[in-house]
């Protein structure tokens, strides 16, 4: 558990802490994450907020979610030179908005969002 500080929101103090972790070597890079329940209930707080936690780490380049052979999905330090490829195909567009945000819309209309620094763009 963390002493709460009632002037941030919840979530951004847990994923301080985990970044702490991170950098203090607790989570090391590629190891795995504790699970969302084991994270909620060392911290004191909802999946929900756990999930939110998880989404600003990925989000900011910090772990990735994935499966891993011969282990069920997982969230996992990033490792420093971790990327994930990214094919594009006839009619796929990227466009580069934000601060390091990658936006691939695909020839179908989906929309997938990524951080520029997780991804290799890939040729069909």
């Amino acid at each position: 558990m963390i002493d709460f500080d009632p002037e941030r929101a919840i979530w951004r103090q847990v994923a301080d802490d985990i970044r702490r972790k991170i950098a203090a070597g607790v989570y090391a890079p590629g190891a795995r994450l504790p699970s969302e329940t084991d994270l909620s209930q060392g911290y004191g707080v909802s999946r929900t907020t756990v999930r939110t936690v998880i989404a600003a780490l990925k989000s900011d380049g910090v772990v990735v979610v994935e499966q891993r052979p011969g282990h069920p999905r997982a969230t996992y330090v990033r490792a420093v030179d971790q990327v994930e490829d990214v094919t594009i195909g006839p009619g796929d567009t990227v466009a580069f908005t934000g601060v390091g945000t990658a936006v691939i819309t695909r020839a179908t209309g989906d929309v997938e969002t990524y951080g520029a620094h997780e991804i290799r763009i890939v040729g069909r």
